[in-house]
């Protein structure tokens, strides 16, 4: 039963994300009444930790795949067997009576979708991935599988939002003209830059038990999550891998699935298929490490054992700024466990906030002679001055410290929109 007492703040999820249930959960903290509604059956995190921010939870249910006439059969097969799920999760989203809706993409026809139903609450589009820093023209997303009506759904949400919440570069909207979107894209003028922040309870001591001071190695962690597709659909991150371990670097590596299993996720290492069979050499080097995922809030005590946390780079693509321009919830999570960023030159933003703290390493794959002496380079670094370092940066990046923003700026959205 909704509380009347309390304004209804209802975050729509393809599958759930740390960032969104973080600022839920300090909303929730401060007298909101907190809802997720998710599209796709995700089981890599649980409901019961979902259930800290979040009074209500809806589920869809609906299986991944990717939104095309191929896959209608198979789209058209899962919505079946899930119908009664479905109808009740329709139900239930149509009695929800919210104060304000945001909605994350991608991808974007469900936001899309979202935008037309809400009618009185003020509605916030939250581009966690924006589609159009990939594809500079529309051509180029078509030929890469992007469908037309995804990509309309993209300019719809831009335009048709009350306000806009971005997590990377401050400027980043800026550049959205004349690329896969197509020109005079007009934007709202509530607009958020909000980071993926750590949250101030995940936050833990810097560790000074090291698996490098047992062995005498070093130890580079990468978080991430991982679709159905696998990891076969973002093969320029074991690219990034491969130098490291040659090198006799110990690389670990939790995926956390955004939809499927923890299971599905590890029979990707272990069955015979086009990834394992081009990767074999690294996944079965004594220097690569894959680990089953761990709950969020776990996470940043099971990494603060490691020497780095890596940012890897994208598949190189003509036409895309996405590097230049993006951000992670992952720099949250080797923030809150304490350790510094290995990061790829490629993305620039990323670099750029890293090196500002001092929290930061650059490599470059295409410089052979740094990657030939990475090893060194790593080990001549002052870890006492790094670590001091993230404690200091810990304090800007802290979710409790800017969730009265994203507070003041849903306000200001749902009073202009009252005023329509």
């Amino acid at each position: 039963m909704i509380n009347k007492m309390k304004k209804q703040i209802v975050f729509v999820e393809p599958y759930s994300t740390v960032m969104i249930y973080k600022l839920a959960m300090l909303l929730r903290k401060k007298g909101y009444e907190t809802v997720l509604i998710q599209i796709l059956g995700n089981k890599g995190v649980s409901k019961e930790f979902h259930n800290i921010a979040f009074d209500k939870i809806i589920y869809f249910n609906v299986n991944f795949f990717k939104m095309n006439f191929k896959n209608f059969k198979y789209i058209f097969l899962s919505i079946t067997k899930n119908v009664k799920t479905i109808i009740k999760a329709v139900v239930e989203s149509l009695r929800l009576k919210p104060y304000a809706v945001l909605v994350r993409a991608s991808p974007n026809w469900p936001s899309a979708i979202s935008r037309i139903l809400t009618k009185r609450a003020a509605f916030i589009y939250f581009p966690y991935d924006i589609r159009s820093q990939s594809y500079d023209t529309l051509e180029r997303a078509k030929k890469a599988g992007v469908p037309k009506f995804e990509i309309k759904s993209e300019r719809f949400c831009f335009e048709h939002a009350d306000g806009i919440m971005h997590k990377g570069d401050p400027n980043e909207l800026k550049f959205l003209e004349n690329r896969m979107l197509g020109k005079n894209i007009k934007l709202p003028h509530n607009q958020l830059s909000f980071f993926p922040y750590c949250a101030g309870e995940f936050i833990i001591p810097i560790n000074k038990n090291k698996l490098s001071k047992k062995d005498g190695g070093i130890h580079i962690v990468f978080v991430n999550s991982m679709g159905a597709v696998g990891p076969g659909g973002e093969t320029s991150v074991f690219d990034n891998f491969v130098p490291f371990v040659k090198a006799g670097i110990h690389i670990h590596l939790y995926s956390i699935p955004n939809s499927g299993s923890n299971e599905q996720v590890r029979k990707f290492f272990t069955e015979d298929s086009a990834f394992t069979r081009d990767y074999k050499e690294l996944i079965t080097s004594k220097f690569f490490h894959y680990h089953d995922p761990v709950e969020p809030n776990m996470l940043s005590k099971e990494i603060s054992k490691y020497d780095f946390g890596m940012w890897t780079s994208p598949e190189k693509r003509e036409g895309n700024i996405e590097p230049d321009m993006a951000t992670g919830n992952r720099l949250a999570s080797y923030l809150e466990a304490g350790i510094p960023l290995i990061s790829n030159s490629s993305y620039k933003f990323v670099n750029k906030l890293g090196h500002d703290y001092g929290i930061a390493v650059s490599y470059n794959l295409e410089d052979k002679e740094q990657m030939k002496n990475i090893k060194k380079i790593i080990s001549k670094l002052d870890m006492k001055k790094i670590e001091k370092n993230i404690i200091n940066a810990r304090k800007d990046f802290l979710m409790e410290k800017n969730v009265n923003r994203f507070e003041e700026f849903m306000e200001k959205v749902s009073k202009n929109k009252k005023r329509r």
